[in-house]
């Protein structure tokens, strides 16, 4: 079988009539003091030769290796899936791979994949945090490796941090649903204590109601089973009952348990909460959402990163991104 020949860098630098020390620069993306003419032809004799960097070579020069960890905590959800979407945007254009893993809300598998993608050289993280605690974080916050975390907060904060406006997107979410004359709120959510982002929802409901004088009420379920609600609807007296769902996989189980009760949304119980999936408006009846725009949310988080890899000042603080209600007949 006739051996594949691979191009080195030296390969390129002789074809395209430059010193090896420019194509490296060319690889990257120092492009100060280099001419475009210098930098199309190199680009063409890249493409011509097909050529492909070693990174194991570019992160001896660099002390990059050229890769990204993210952390999500439920890798099934589809926030996971748009927020991994955006990260890879940016990364890419910036020559980075992503490396991704699931914490799936558990602290020992999260803290281990985290030591994985710290013992395999990784140039930043990007974490959903699976706790508030942050001494769980101790050790990543002592290897000095670029952190930024994503959706959820700890305390006190170690790390930039970027999240949509939970409390003030949770008040107008309530807001509108007292405007509709609902009388008793429920907001169905996971446990509540385990991330910043659960309680912060319930805040801004339960703020609301409770300065209307409007009874509010709190549904923890695990696993997403929300068999609960039926217990609330016998309790509540009041007329025209609504249900705030703190997630998008809530949000489906509320409505998929109301029609399976036979139920009607909204003449029974009105039905709205995170997030704007791609089957919210196809419900029946189509439902009133938060979007919180989380692909943007990813762009944000990777752009701060980035920033801190290349040695921009980051501060430790928490940037809010405005979410969107939409609409639509489930109130």
């Amino acid at each position: 079988m006739e051996r594949v020949h691979r191009y080195t860098i030296k390969d390129v630098a002789k074809a395209a009539g430059v010193s090896k020390t420019t194509v490296s620069r060319y690889l990257n993306k120092q492009f100060d003091r280099m001419s475009e003419e210098t930098k199309e032809r190199i680009e063409d004799i890249i493409q011509d030769l097909d050529y492909v960097p070693n990174r194991y070579a570019s992160s001896l020069t660099t002390k990059r290796s050229g890769q990204i960890g993210v952390v999500v905590g439920d890798i099934y959800n589809m926030y996971s899936t748009a927020l991994l979407k955006g990260i890879g945007q940016v990364t890419h254009k910036a020559g980075s791979q992503i490396l991704i893993a699931n914490g799936a809300g558990d602290l020992a598998q999260e803290k281990q994949v985290l030591l994985n993608m710290l013992s395999q050289g990784v140039d930043g993280i990007v974490l959903q945090p699976a706790t508030g605690d942050a001494d769980h974080y101790a050790f990543l916050k002592q290897s000095n490796i670029p952190v930024v975390l994503v959706d959820r907060i700890t305390q006190p904060l170690l790390f930039p941090c970027i999240t949509s406006n939970d409390i003030s997107s949770a008040e107008k979410m309530a807001q509108i649903m007292l405007d509709r004359n609902y009388e008793n709120i429920l907001v169905v959510v996971n446990p509540i204590d385990r991330a910043s982002v659960r309680y912060e929802r319930y805040r801004g409901v339960a703020q609301v109601a409770r300065a209307a004088g409007k009874p509010i009420s709190l549904l923890e379920v695990e696993n997403d089973v929300v068999d609960g609600i039926g217990q609330w609807l016998t309790t509540t007296k009041a007329h025209h009952p609504a249900i705030f769902a703190a997630n998008g996989r809530l949000l489906l189980e509320s409505l998929r348990w109301l029609q399976k009760n036979q139920i009607s949304v909204p003449d029974e119980v009105g039905l709205c909460g995170y997030d704007d999936w791609d089957w919210t408006d196809l419900a029946n009846p189509p439902l009133t959402v938060i979007n919180q725009h989380p692909e943007k949310i990813g762009e944000a988080v990777a752009e701060k990163l980035m920033q801190k890899i290349s040695g921009v000042p980051v501060s430790i603080s928490r940037t809010q991104l405005p979410a969107d209600i939409i609409i639509r007949s489930s109130l």
